[in-house]
């Protein structure tokens, strides 16, 4: 069995420690006139990372009554790791890394969701393969467990191609992927934009296939939750008016987004392009941003779990439904209130 990014006894021990920061959390709780979160993000997906600098160069989140705390992660298992060991209250990952949580029965709850992002099969210029029939026989690498890994065996299967019978799928971690792509020593694999477009753009892949519905989530620790009532609901405003912020300054955003040593190989245009996979990124108001998932979204989440368990990726069905709520969001969602991005101050 695969659990990804930790193993079974670290995640345990990792789960343990978080319900002694919960406890710690729930016992300590004093008014304030801020409430301090420290929230995990990562500095190459779109539109999440443009929200992060927001947060971090802006004074929406005093606004609002918080004093934040940022630490930036290469990829989601690190936030997961960091969000189980009680070092974050908040982490901004995909919906795949969520479901890791779930499957370990870790003290976080999804709160909402973020936004989404395009996932593809991406197949070398130098090799033939130009459909997803081409890869029969062939091998296919990424990271099992990340947000477009389920997404790719079911590109897969729609096209008649069993995984691990038609098609060898193999585990690779991003940074030997990126590196083995570019050298050409693979001829396919399933990766996430902004590097799909970033491989397409120098000429070294091609899209066979392609899915912009994978999610970015938003998950809190349960401790912080209980010790802060009112923050998941003051903390889904920020982030409607943070993402406001992004939209309505993209040139601005889109240049914090490239200036993490990690995302200075990335152009402009790239950084545009598969920003705009998210019909959120053309905002004009609040209303245009949603934090609750839409009935065709939560679905589609839910699979997620209960695929992950028909394919035993985790010792047990991950409950991901028990992990989740959405109630504060959909409030959110459905409240009127004013805010003009011109007069958010930078810091």
């Amino acid at each position: 069995m695969f659990t990804p990014g930790l193993s079974d006894s670290r995640l345990a021990d990792l789960t343990i420690l978080a319900v002694c920061v919960a406890a710690l959390h729930g016992t300590g709780a004093q008014a304030q006139d801020s409430i301090l979160v420290r929230i995990g993000w990562q500095p190459t997906t779109t539109v999440e990372a443009q929200i992060a600098h927001v947060l971090q160069r802006t004074n929406i989140l005093e606004r609002n009554g918080f004093k934040g705390q940022f630490t930036m992660f290469s990829f989601g298992p690190a936030v997961n790791e960091a969000l189980v060991s009680g070092a974050l209250d908040i982490g901004f990952i995909g919906d795949m890394p969520s479901v890791s949580l779930a499957a370990v029965n870790a003290p976080i709850t999804v709160i909402g969701r973020q936004s989404v992002f395009r996932g593809a099969i991406v197949a070398s210029t130098k090799s033939d393969i130009k459909t997803l029939g081409d890869l029969k026989g062939k091998q296919i690498h990424g990271p099992v467990g990340s947000s477009i890994y389920l997404a790719a065996l079911a590109m897969l299967e729609k096209a008649n191609l069993r995984p691990g019978t038609d098609v060898e799928v193999t585990n690779m971690g991003f940074a030997d992927l990126s590196d083995a792509f570019r050298a050409g020593k693979i001829d396919a694999a399933f990766v996430w934009d902004p590097w799909v477009e970033n491989f397409v753009e120098k000429g070294l892949g091609r899209v066979v296939a392609e899915d912009s519905r994978l999610t970015m989530v938003i998950p809190m620790q349960d401790g912080f939750k209980k010790a802060h009532p009112e923050a998941t609901e003051r903390f889904l405003r920020v982030h409607k008016e943070a993402l406001l912020y992004a939209a309505t300054h993209q040139d601005q955003a889109n240049s914090w987004f490239r200036e993490p040593e990690v995302a200075r190989q990335l152009s402009k245009s790239v950084v545009e392009k598969t920003t705009a996979y998210d019909p959120q990124w053309g905002a004009k108001s609040l209303s245009n941003i949603r934090v609750s998932f839409s009935e065709a979204e939560l679905a589609r989440y839910l699979e997620l779990g209960r695929r992950a368990g028909e394919l035993k990726i985790y010792p047990v069905p991950p409950p991901v439904q028990k992990k989740l709520d959405l109630s504060a969001a959909k409030k959110v969602d459905g409240e009127v209130w004013d805010f003009d991005p011109e007069a958010v101050k930078l810091k």
